[in-house]
């Protein structure tokens, strides 16, 4: 395996950790380390909803979802050294509380620019464009 096929494989595997890493985070709603997963100056765009601007107030979007489940699916990558793109789709449910129930909330999809800081693949722009109306979605998750 050649070097640069090895670099991409490595690549994919960290980008999809990453994927993984925002999944689990948004569930715990932990804004401290849900916001690490972001460049310092990131841009994290809810089409309709908000745009919030670096790593204190993605935290406190984190911080304000409690009961929400983030499904993605197999990420779209397409990487250029220490940049790359990625297009993955995204399913959201709600938990009742009670530990007996999830409810479909909404799906669409999250475009990303990603960027390799210190090594780290995080996210510099991510935005997220929703199949369903945003204020239903909003509704339920409130």
């Amino acid at each position: 395996m050649q070097e640069t096929e090895l670099q991409y494989l490595l690549d994919y595997v960290a980008i999809r950790q990453l994927n993984a890493h925002y999944n689990r985070y948004a569930d715990l709603a932990d804004g401290a380390s849900y916001s690490n997963l972001f460049t310092e100056d990131a841009k994290f765009t809810i089409v309709g909803e908000g745009i919030y601007i670096g790593r204190e107030q993605i935290a406190a979007r984190c911080n304000a979802t409690t009961t929400a489940v983030h499904i993605t699916t197999e990420p779209e990558i397409e990487l250029c050294g220490d940049t790359a793109q990625q297009r993955v789709r995204m399913l959201t449910v709600l938990q009742d509380g009670k530990g007996t129930r999830n409810e479909f909330v909404a799906s669409g999809w999250y475009i990303d620019e990603l960027k390799r800081t210190e090594g780290v693949w995080r996210y510099h722009r991510r935005r997220v464009e929703l199949d369903l109306d945003i204020n239903a979605v909003v509704d339920k998750v409130k």
